[in-house]
């Protein structure tokens, strides 16, 4: 069992988030108050792009929109 623990805990889908709230905690002075409140925007935020993309990909499907500006060109 302890060997099953060892591997799993270096695994980087666990690490990875774990030394990252970490820094999170860290950077605010372990205020959870406002870890939280930086998870919620952040998780907000990815939420809304990936709505936006899924958006954007469905209506250049359809052919609804000839041509998307992007930040590149136009």
């Amino acid at each position: 069992m302890k060997d099953l623990i060892a591997r799993q805990l270096y695994q980087p889908a666990v690490v990875l988030p774990l030394l990252l709230l970490t820094r999170l905690m860290v950077t605010l002075d372990f205020n959870l108050a406002q870890v939280m409140f930086v998870m919620v925007l952040r998780g907000s935020q990815h939420a809304y792009q990936f709505a936006l993309r899924h958006t954007v990909a469905r209506q250049r499907s359809s052919g609804a929109m000839k041509h998307l500006p992007c930040n590149n060109c136009c």
